[in-house]
């Protein structure tokens, strides 16, 4: 299994919850909900596409094989039966969140803009950085030879895989950001309005200055 890529839990959860929306497809099911149907086909691809992202593999023979492998016996993810048992829980959720009137729609809505905004965005860095990204032998035994103690009590093949792990979402997230400078470079950002409505906003939280002594005395005066 290779390393985990940057890509974040929500991408995985994204994947997910785009399918609720979508109605089954024609051809063998899966599984019926009421009306809506989720086809073999749709449970292949959210699977697939999912557990790639997870796992940065890239073929669905990588994903079968992983799947049978022990080690990942209890991964709810790689296990397709009980996959599907989470997208039909996360589907009749969906159905009871939308249709429920207590439900702030406003603020839904902008949650699945959110979400896909960060998905798209961290999938696409994902795909951008993968091949700049290499963990070489050396390096493992490197970090292997000056942290021994926390890989106590694990195989080789296991204390491996979480260093190759570490050094690559360290790697993963030094490359995002060279990247996302180089995009920023490249680009016409202007935040000169987040600076005035923050200064509009400073100005209305600040608290009322009080009268000047003289203007104090005048008004005693009269």
């Amino acid at each position: 299994m290779r390393p985990v890529s940057i890509i974040s839990a929500i991408l995985a959860t994204f994947i997910i919850l785009a399918s609720f929306a979508c109605e089954g497809g024609s051809g063998k099911w899966a599984a019926k909900i009421d009306g809506d149907v989720i086809s073999i086909k749709e449970l292949n691809s959210f699977y697939y596409t999912q557990n790639k992202i997870l796992t940065n593999l890239e073929k669905n023979e990588d994903i079968d094989k992983l799947a049978t492998d022990p080690r990942y016996a209890a991964n709810p993810y790689l296990n397709k039966g009980r996959f599907l048992e989470q997208l039909i829980s996360q589907k009749l959720l969906y159905k009871k969140a939308m249709s429920d009137s207590d439900v702030n729609k406003d603020e839904l809505k902008t949650l699945v803009e959110l979400t896909k905004l960060q998905t798209v965005s961290q999938y696409y860095l994902g795909k951008k950085l993968k091949d700049r990204i290499v963990v070489t032998d050396e390096e493992v035994n490197k970090f292997y030879s000056a942290n021994k103690k926390r890989f106590a009590g694990r195989t080789a093949n296991e204390a491996t895989m979480m260093i190759k792990q570490q050094i690559f979402s360290y790697k993963s997230r030094q490359e995002a950001n060279k990247y996302l400078m180089e995009l920023t470079a490249q680009s016409k950002v202007n935040k000169e309005g987040f600076a005035e409505y923050m200064k509009e906003q400073a100005k209305k939280s600040a608290p009322k200055s009080e009268p000047k002594k003289e203007e104090q005395e005048k008004k005693a005066e009269k």
